[in-house]
């Protein structure tokens, strides 16, 4: 099995970021507690999403409300890994070496723009690591620019025809696996170790084995709701 494609790029960038002589610890940013922690949170998470969605039909409340529940909880589960890695950034780049350096108040849109700079790289490739890195996606959550429908589709940016999106439960799968592969790629840049491209950690097997059957579950009360 080859390596996820996001993982590949994560470390692509971050092994040129190294190259360039941008890493440096900052130990201020780390909270080796905090990560463990979360860590251990995002198994549960998925664990117990998972589990949600298998009994819905067994809930006294609305289907359509329960699958609400569950989207919000996705983009929730997305959102706190970019925070996560917003964190790591901080904690590895060298605020000296980048224009404007940053702060605790500086967004992740705003350290991918200031490195990338740095980088000198073009704009396609910058607009690329925007993608990889979800920011339009994640600008949209945190300052309430999305709508979250009935039909089991959440649309960002509604009122923008420029950057309107409309994202289903497989979308928004396909990103938190998308950010727990960058995440996990970060992870073992750090540790100095590469996944071996035969076998997927034990945690990531078990996160895409629960959203799989969490997809299926859901695609099928969405037919019936649709």
């Amino acid at each position: 099995m080859s390596l996820d494609p996001n993982y590949k790029a994560t470390f692509v960038i971050l092994n040129d970021i190294e190259s360039h002589g941008l890493v440096q610890f900052n130990k201020e940013y780390h909270d080796g507690e905090f990560f463990k922690n979360f860590m251990q949170f995002k198994r549960a998470f998925s664990h117990s999403i998972s589990e949600i969605v298998s009994k819905m039909d067994s809930f006294q409340t609305r289907q359509e409300e329960t699958v609400i529940f569950a989207i919000y909880s996705e983009l929730s589960f997305i959102n706190s890994h970019l925070d996560v890695i917003e964190k790591f950034l901080k904690t590895v780049i060298s605020p000296s070496k980048i224009k404007d350096g940053f702060d605790e108040n500086t967004t992740l849109e705003e350290m991918l723009k200031r490195i990338c700079n740095k980088m000198q790289y073009p704009e396609k490739l910058k607009n690329s690591i925007r993608g990889l890195f979800l920011v339009d996606f994640r600008h949209a959550i945190a300052h309430q620019r999305f709508l979250i429908q009935k039909n089991g589709h959440v649309v960002i940016y509604p009122n923008d025809e420029g950057k309107k999106q409309i994202l289903n439960i497989k979308d928004l799968a396909d990103g938190v696996l998308q950010v727990t592969e960058i995440l996990d790629a970060m992870v073992d840049w750090s540790n100095g170790t590469v996944r071996k491209q035969d076998k997927k950690s034990s945690v990531l097997d078990e996160v895409v084995g629960d959203l799989t059957k969490q997809v299926k579950e859901l695609d099928k009360r969405l037919d019936r709701l649709a």
